[in-house]
């Protein structure tokens, strides 16, 4: 099976018809038809933004193993805070956080890097 044809079946899955599979992260009919039919390959940009808008298992569509999609974010961060003892602002910065795409992460792990360096020289 192939990524486009795991992409339909995640669409019909949703019951969502390609324009609103679409609508959500921004690409029109016609892109999702193309990705569907491979007639254009899929971006590493739109692979993470459909994982992330609709919870898909992220081996599943690139892969076809696993579960189709993964437990709601919310679900996931909750069973981590009772795991690790989180706070609610703890688990509402982790929350927030998953939610950026991976270009803002890095802009805020280096941020978080560079600030925590300024502590330990004051």
């Amino acid at each position: 099976m192939s990524i486009g044809y795991r992409l339909k079946t995640i669409r019909k899955a949703l019951d969502l018809n390609q324009t609103d599979f679409g609508a959500r992260i921004n690409l029109s009919q016609t892109t999702i038809g193309q990705y569907e039919k491979e007639t254009r390959p899929i971006t590493e940009r739109v692979i993470s933004q459909l994982v992330a808008e609709y919870n898909i298992n992220e081996e599943y569509l690139r892969h076809g193993t696993g579960e189709m999609f993964v437990s709601h974010r919310a679900d996931l961060v909750s069973e981590l805070a009772q795991k690790l003892q989180l706070s609610e602002r703890e688990q509402q910065l982790l929350l927030a956080y998953s939610t950026f795409p991976a270009e803002q992460r890095a802009m805020v792990l280096d941020f978080a890097r560079d600030l925590f360096k300024k502590m330990q020289e004051s």
